[in-house]
């Protein structure tokens, strides 16, 4: 009877507290199993909701994947100036990678496996939006210091680590410290520095 309260209260509730069970619930269970074994069953279980709740919410399990993942929050983004252009560059590289690496390499895989090319655009713009924000008062910062030139970086420049590190971490995993300060040091300092 307690078993079926629980169950009946669970199917009860609306809104934000309901996606916020089922997001848990996808957090959970992706943990356990990876993306490769989600199913809206499970999460259906964890989250003491049905499965016809979750069909109306998602059309599939990339899209219940991709609601959860965007409302992480990107919590341990680093300070925008430590007062180097070199160790904000690799604070930067390093909470990047915690969060696609708290989140799960393979699932990321998974995703992208699953969607449309313009689904895994948008994923990488809604995943990524805090990046160019953070570089942006991290170059800014350098060019008050003098570490780089008065002028405006090309766009492309300006996003070169953001690609070098997704490019990394799609193709070899995590980013560990050397690779974060080979990539710093190897390509984005010359580049961002050469006009300075």
């Amino acid at each position: 009877m307690a078993s079926d309260d629980q169950g009946a209260k669970a199917t009860r509730r609306r809104g934000e507290e309901l996606a916020e069970a089922i997001r848990a619930a996808v957090r959970e269970e992706l943990a356990d199993r990876g993306y490769a074994n989600l199913t809206f069953e499970g999460v259906a279980k964890r989250a003491q909701t049905s499965k016809p709740v979750l069909y109306r919410r998602y059309t599939s399990r990339a899209h219940m994947v991709i609601d959860t993942w965007t409302h992480e929050s990107p919590g341990g983004t680093p300070p925008a100036d430590t007062g180097s252009l070199r160790e904000d560059l690799l604070a930067l590289g390093r909470a990047f990678s915690d969060r696609f690496e708290a989140f799960g390499i393979e699932t990321v895989r998974g995703l992208l496996a699953d969607v449309s090319p313009q689904e895994a655009e948008r994923l990488a713009d809604i995943t990524t939006a805090w990046v160019p924000t953070r570089l942006t008062a991290i170059l800014d910062a350098a060019r008050e210091r003098g570490e780089i030139g008065p002028q405006p970086l090309p766009p492309r420049v300006e996003g070169l680590p953001l690609i070098l590190a997704r490019h990394e971490l799609l193709q070899n995993g995590p980013l560990d410290e050397a690779t974060v300060a080979d990539i710093v040091d190897s390509i984005c300092l010359p580049l961002l520095t050469m006009t300075a």
